[in-house]
């Protein structure tokens, strides 16, 4: 448990140097409690059973591998020497059969089988067993001994095959004996294998005794090897344990005269604490700059809020100003049809002026609050032809050609959104444009439509260049480009970022496609019916 010193009255620094060595003795009883919690079996028995269990491991795959190759090699010899005394067995039988008075096969068998079995046997150093064609016995060169039961691999023998049996220290080999008219019958061979048993077995000894010797050599080899290795790590934790106390060591000072990679640790872990040192005195620095940034923040919070009250204010009092006066040159006008149209025209642009405030505190609270979308079938040459008549007085008094296209194409989208993106996009091609000879061209593109189900609306204009890295800079808040760029002054830099997401929010999308010296074009991507 943490015990903690009585505050002094007197000094803000004691109090934090002692909020300090609280902090620190927490920390300590921390990284101690965290290494006894992982104290097991020590590494100086660790590394030395690890040793001894790869090489367990080794001389069991080599012992392995080796006994596998001893235990192929004496049956391949085995099998090359049973076939081998079968061949000439059968080429023997054969010769017999062959001279003298002609038999049948079976009387053959059973006249000459006893006598050849005895003379095989003599010249193989063999036990020989002779079977005629229907697998019963004609001769056995030692008829006392006992006779083993090989039905199965005699009939295997009869069929052309070869088979053979391991029973004991033993091997009963059958091989078919072939004539020159057919099957003569079937040869059995008994072949002792009790020296190569003994061979593989004296092996597998040797191997056992070898492995235990090399594991106990190793295993003590290990143990004091690492023993002293051990002593080193425990002079890199105690050094670790005092950096965790707030102890740091002086970087001039080596922990272990060593050159290996713990020398190295140790080096790094006397750095690391100097770094650790100089980390927390930046910390210190870098947490009063924070405290200063974030005032900052707070105040540019406050100043971007005022700036949206205040430029509704400002919008919005002319606006209902006008709007009165168009009331009254509805009722009051000379001429009714003009006053009507200037009164319905103006009516119209004041309405837009006081949803764009609207759109700008909407666009200030976006982020915590949503507002209403009523998305609906819209014909999207209507729209178009709409927001076009509603800008092209403003086009026409600036001195620019403006030229549209129209495809009868369906959009799901907003209706008042959409109005106020296609007016926002044609007013800002109006306003950032050439000085003379200027043109504005829309049209929707229905011809490029993807399996994704857009449309795209391409707005192009013969504005100056827009440098590639501020197209995404043109879609912030409060951002707007040079003045330069601008006929008659840049605007408050809301305009395109709302436009972009209401788009996104209709499920759309709105961007720069290109931007050279003959122009810009502007996409806005709309969902398609």
């Amino acid at each position: 448990m943490t015990r903690h010193s009585p505050v002094s009255p007197f000094s803000d620094s004691a109090t934090q140097r002692q909020d300090d060595n609280a902090r620190n003795t927490h920390s300590s009883d921390s990284f101690h409690t965290a290494v006894n919690r992982r104290q097991g079996l020590s590494l100086r028995w660790k590394f030395p059973l690890f040793l001894g269990a790869l090489l367990v491991f080794t001389i069991v795959i080599l012992s392995t591998l080796v006994l596998s190759g001893i235990r192929a090699n004496q049956q391949k010899q085995t099998e090359y020497q049973l076939q081998y005394q079968s061949q000439n067995m059968e080429m023997r039988i054969r010769q017999e059969y062959l001279t003298g008075t002609r038999l049948t096969p079976e009387q053959f068998m059973k006249r000459r089988g006893s006598e050849l079995a005895v003379d095989l046997g003599l010249s193989g150093n063999m036990r020989v067993i002779l079977y005629d064609a229907h697998g019963q016995l004609v001769g056995d060169s030692l008829p006392l001994a006992r006779r083993t039961d090989v039905t199965s691999a005699l009939h295997y023998a009869l069929q052309g095959k070869t088979a053979y049996i391991t029973q004991g220290s033993s091997i009963l080999y059958l091989a078919p004996v072939q004539g020159p008219d057919g099957l003569l019958g079937a040869v059995q061979l008994h072949l002792s294998i009790l020296e190569q048993q003994t061979f593989y077995h004296n092996t597998l000894l040797l191997c056992i005794w070898t492995g235990a010797v090399v594991l106990l050599l190793s295993f003590v080899i290990g143990w004091i090897y690492i023993r002293r290795q051990t002593s080193d790590i425990q002079t890199l934790m105690a050094e670790s344990r005092s950096i965790a106390n707030g102890h740091y060591p002086d970087e001039q000072h080596s922990l272990l005269r060593r050159r290996d990679e713990l020398g190295q640790l140790g080096d790094g872990i006397v750095h690391m604490g100097g770094i650790i040192n100089r980390s927390i005195q930046e910390l210190q620095s870098e947490k009063q700059q924070l405290e200063q940034a974030v005032t900052r923040l707070s105040e540019l919070e406050q100043l971007q809020k005022a700036f949206i009250g205040n430029i509704s204010h400002e919008l919005k009092t002319p606006a209902t100003s006008i709007q009165a006066y168009a009331d009254l040159l509805q009722m009051y006008g000379d001429d009714p049809q003009l006053v009507h149209e200037a009164s319905t025209s103006i009516s119209s642009e004041i309405r837009r002026l006081i949803s764009l405030i609207e759109d700008s505190i909407r666009l200030s609270l976006l982020e915590k609050y949503d507002f209403e979308m009523n998305t609906e079938q819209l014909q999207l040459d209507i729209v178009l032809q709409e927001a076009i008549e509603r800008t092209r007085g403003k086009a026409a008094a600036a001195g620019i050609k403006l030229t549209a296209e129209t495809v009868a194409v369906e959009v799901q989208a907003d209706y008042g959104h959409l109005m106020h993106i296609l007016l926002n996009l044609l007013d800002n091609a109006v306003k950032y444009n050439l000085p003379d000879n200027g043109w504005i061209h829309i049209a929707p593109i229905d011809d490029t439509v993807t399996s994704t189900g857009y449309v795209q609306i391409v707005i192009s204009n013969s504005g100056p260049h827009i440098p590639m890295e501020k197209w995404e800079t043109v879609f912030e808040p409060y951002a707007t480009l040079s003045s330069d760029r601008s006929r008659t002054g840049s605007g408050t830099g809301l305009g395109l970022p709302l436009a972009r997401r209401l788009a996104e929010r209709m499920g759309g999308r709105l961007y720069i496609a290109s931007s050279n010296p003959e122009g810009n074009q502007m996409i806005l991507e709309l969902p398609r019916i």
